[in-house]
């Protein structure tokens, strides 16, 4: 009876290690289930990327905003962050990192959600890139993508309003002489027929038109088809790139000022003060004393320094050398009877006088990205400046075809190396005939794009 009593005992005992133990393993199977299927964890704020927008503005060309109104109202929508900086980059900015601040916010908008907004009153030369960067509590820093935004003061055109496709089949512009592509320099034999015609400029007739072939870097005056007037000239880096294409200019400002944002790093100089207005005579201005609006900010103005000509150096702007650009002028001035005397212009530069001189009929300006030009029987390769793919054996088959070249006796490698001889500053030259004769390669050589002008040259050819 005791031995039995004992042996329930022993059987309770391992009966409850067993139920215990069972336990212990289901819960610590609980815990592995759920260890292996975790919940998704919540996204740190700083963790989301800003983005910033602004109105009221329209759509321009070129990815440009164009403020619509008096103010622009910038709205950053940043979680979590505790601050934001707004910054700007001009147009005209000589720096890639060249940016000011104009505005830091601390307080959020009264709809929350994470929005900072601040209201712009912006002058008429504001033309740049805006973007804000947000600051985090946890000290993370995070940019929005930059925005394209203009005032309509800067924009050319009808009303503000680009010339597109669409306008030029409806209202097409009297150019007398040959139309000129995209990626036809108007220099171009397929374009003058062999020769172009030079000639002196003559008042009172106002059939005149501007291209420049951006990889020659040369910006040429036309007047009835001839040419009037050559000069080289500065273009936009290959980050900011002049736009290729049709554009057109309706005034010339003599002195244009320009005005700084308000910012804490202009309060902070002692030399400028926000929305001040800076004079032309003024060294504070990068503009210089004359500029030619042609749209969507973008704008032919005064080189900074004589390097400038023949370099990628500007935000997508046409740069000049400072005679060149009054010369210029004045020949545009007298073309079209815009009442204005070489002398008054020449004043400009020894004053401060805001002057426009408008165009009672926009002015076209054609811009082209040619780097394979047969111009008076002989064939320049200039460099792909924007590495376009230009330069191709394909292409230069077809341009040697159109001058008369019987290209079946010339072989791809010699084509190629024609073309890998233009160098970032060096173009090729041979002439048609020397190519005709086999001698392509032997009789052709290299030379300057452009010959960089010393300190003491200023006038343009």
């Amino acid at each position: 009876m005791r031995k039995s009593l004992k042996n329930r005992c022993y059987f309770l005992v391992v009966l409850t290690l067993l139920v215990w133990a069972g336990g212990c393993v289901v819960k610590e199977r609980k815990v592995e289930l759920q260890g292996s299927t975790p919940a998704p964890p919540t996204p740190a704020a700083s963790d989301v990327k800003p983005t910033i927008a602004a109105s009221p503005v329209g759509e321009g060309e070129g990815g440009w905003q164009i403020a619509s109104g008096d103010s622009v109202t910038l709205t950053v929508t940043a979680l979590g962050a505790k601050e934001v900086s707004v910054l700007y980059r001009p147009v005209v900015a000589d720096e890639q990192d060249g940016y000011v601040q104009l505005r830091k916010l601390t307080e959020l908008a009264e709809d929350a959600g994470g929005k900072f907004q601040t209201v712009l009153h912006p002058p008429e030369d504001f033309a740049g890139e805006v973007w804000a960067q947000a600051v985090y509590p946890d000290g993370a820093r995070k940019q929005t993508e930059q925005i394209a935004l203009t005032t309509r003061a800067e924009t050319g055109g009808s009303q503000g309003k680009p010339r597109d496709a669409s306008d030029e089949k409806a209202n097409p512009r009297k150019v007398d002489g040959p139309s000129v592509g995209e990626d036809d320099s108007a220099r171009s034999d397929k374009v003058t027929g062999g020769r172009v015609v030079r000639a002196a400029l003559r008042p009172n007739r106002p059939d005149i038109r501007i291209t420049v072939n951006v990889p020659a870097f040369l910006l040429t005056l036309w007047q009835d088809g001839r040419e009037v007037a050559t000069y080289h000239v500065g273009v936009g880096r290959k980050a900011f790139p002049i736009r290729v294409g049709a554009r057109e200019a309706t005034s010339i400002i003599l002195n244009p000022a320009w005005i700084p944002p308000d910012s804490s790093w202009v309060r902070a100089s002692d030399s400028v003060e926000p929305y001040e207005r800076i004079l032309a005579d003024d060294p504070r201005n990068p503009l210089g004393k004359i500029k030619i609006p042609l749209g969507d900010a973008y704008l032919i103005h005064e080189a900074a320094k004589p390097s400038d000509i023949g370099s990628l150096v500007s935000h997508g702007c046409v740069r000049m050398l400072t005679d060149d650009l009054f010369d210029l002028t004045e020949r545009i001035a007298r073309a079209r009877t815009l009442g204005v005397t070489k002398e008054e212009i020449e004043q400009a530069r020894g004053d401060s006088v805001r002057r426009v001189l408008r165009l009672e009929e926009p002015l076209p300006v054609d811009i082209n990205y040619d780097t394979e030009v047969v111009e008076g029987g002989v064939l320049n390769v200039y460099p792909d400046v924007y590495d376009r793919k230009t330069n191709t054996v394909e292409r230069l088959r077809a341009d040697l075809s159109a001058a008369g070249v019987d290209v079946s006796k010339l072989d791809d490698e010699t084509l190629k190396e024609m073309i890998e001889k233009a160098s970032a500053s060096e173009k090729f030259v041979v002439r048609v005939s020397d190519i005709k004769r086999g001698r392509a390669l032997a009789a052709g050589h290299t030379v300057a794009v452009v010959e960089r002008a010393p300190e003491g040259r200023k006038k343009g050819t």
